[in-house]
């Protein structure tokens, strides 16, 4: 576990969430990204942790294009933009090249 191993604390875990968020945010310019942050209430969400994640979030939301959802939303964004045309791409007949 992150927080209970030696050595590994929460500046730690912001650390490389950020570094995480760098990457791809880098690699969003060519194509959407998702980052997840995975958290347990009871180790981010005690008092002398809490301020790791809220920097976390300062750094992540400074960035412009960013967008902060749930899955739910993306499912309904892909429904709405792009669910169409997959499926009128598929159910074009394919031809094959000799």
């Amino acid at each position: 576990m992150l927080f209970n191993g030696p050595g590994l604390e929460a500046d730690y875990f912001a650390q490389i969430c950020k570094d995480q968020f760098d990457v791809l945010y880098e690699e969003g310019a060519e194509t959407g990204q998702v980052m997840c942050i995975a958290l347990h209430p009871f180790l981010i969400g005690q008092p002398h942790r809490v301020r790791y994640l809220d920097d976390i979030f300062r750094y992540v939301l400074a960035r412009d294009g960013v967008w902060v959802t749930t899955s739910d939303e993306i499912a309904e964004y892909y429904l709405a933009h792009h669910y169409e045309p997959m499926v009128a791409h598929l159910a074009r007949p394919r031809t094959t090249s000799v």
